[in-house]
């Protein structure tokens, strides 16, 4: 008596046992061979979609490898011009300096000529005859 309350589910008639899961109905009716076919045929589906799935991740992976390989290239450019612009940076802060130096010579040159001319025309003035 008690072990076949336990199978209906306790004392109570009308009881479902809970350990006992409700059949869907794709599966009613089915024989054990018919059941097999179908978890086969479900198996193969799900491996199906797994090669489709493996085959976008590797996909995936390789375009990821392909855009890694791009920045690798990309960044050893950016390298290559961030040196060519330092260098063309160094040479025009060098040619800068050597304009101010030749501005401030040329300056001081072009007084000195104006000093030795004034002298002369002092000379001149000085020396000429007022008679």
């Amino acid at each position: 008596l008690f072990r076949s309350s336990l199978m209906t589910g306790g004392v109570k008639r009308g009881v479902t046992n809970p350990w006992l899961l409700e059949e869907s109905e794709e599966t009613r009716g089915l024989g054990f061979e018919d059941l097999r076919q179908q978890q086969r045929r479900i198996i193969e589906e799900q491996d199906a979609g797994l090669d489709a799935l493996s085959s976008i991740i590797s996909r995936q992976k390789q375009m990821g490898q392909e855009i890694g390989n791009e920045l690798d290239e990309q960044n050893e450019i950016i390298d290559d011009l961030t040196n060519l612009v330092e260098n063309t940076d160094e040479r025009l802060r060098t040619q800068t300096r050597h304009v101010k130096m030749v501005d401030k010579k040329s300056t001081s040159c072009g007084m000195l000529v104006v000093i030795v001319l004034l002298l002369i025309a002092i000379a001149v003035v000085a020396l000429w005859p007022t008679h």
